[in-house]
């Protein structure tokens, strides 16, 4: 969990915050143009988190007055030690953090959202999802065995009296 900093940069002041309120109070009480880095710990680093990362990025790179370190040209890095953290790194302005907080939230909170149901259904049923696969799969397989019988039998002739 560790976050690389430029060469030449320090850590000035470090708050721990655990809500977004608590990051809103600790930007309001820097000067303007002061660096920000904010880790964000998410439950995994998921499958097409790189996609949603980006997608964010370019939300917040069209969002004006909204300025990156002069060091790093992305707001967003995740973690390069492979952590489940994403660094957001801003110069801090006024209330800047609400704007980052949404945008990013928004990206990240469909594939949490969608990820939840399935994992409260295994803690609380574990080999649920396992089994629930395999019923899927088998009616698949009945599905595809009523069929292709039908596929692979010869083509009928019609027979015509005259």
């Amino acid at each position: 969990m560790a976050f690389r900093l430029p060469y030449g940069l320090g850590v000035a002041a470090q708050v721990p915050v655990s809500t977004d309120a608590d990051v809103e109070a600790a930007e309001s009480n820097t000067l303007p143009g002061t660096r920000m880095l904010v880790g964000l710990q998410i439950e995994e680093v998921y499958d097409g988190i790189l996609d949603d990362l980006a997608q964010a990025e370019a939300q917040l790179q069209a969002q004006t007055g909204l300025n990156a370190w002069p060091e790093y040209p992305q707001f967003l890095i995740l973690d390069p030690d492979g952590e489940p953290i994403i660094w957001v790194s801003y110069l801090s302005s006024p209330a800047w953090w609400v704007w980052i907080g949404g945008i990013v939230g928004g990206f990240l909170l469909l594939p949490i959202l969608a990820i939840l149901p399935l994992w409260i259904i295994d803690l609380i049923f574990p080999g649920f999802m396992e089994g629930l696969m395999s019923i899927v799969m088998l009616m698949v397989m009945m599905g595809m065995m009523m069929f292709l019988p039908r596929m692979l039998a010869p083509p009928e002739e019609e027979v015509r009296r005259v």
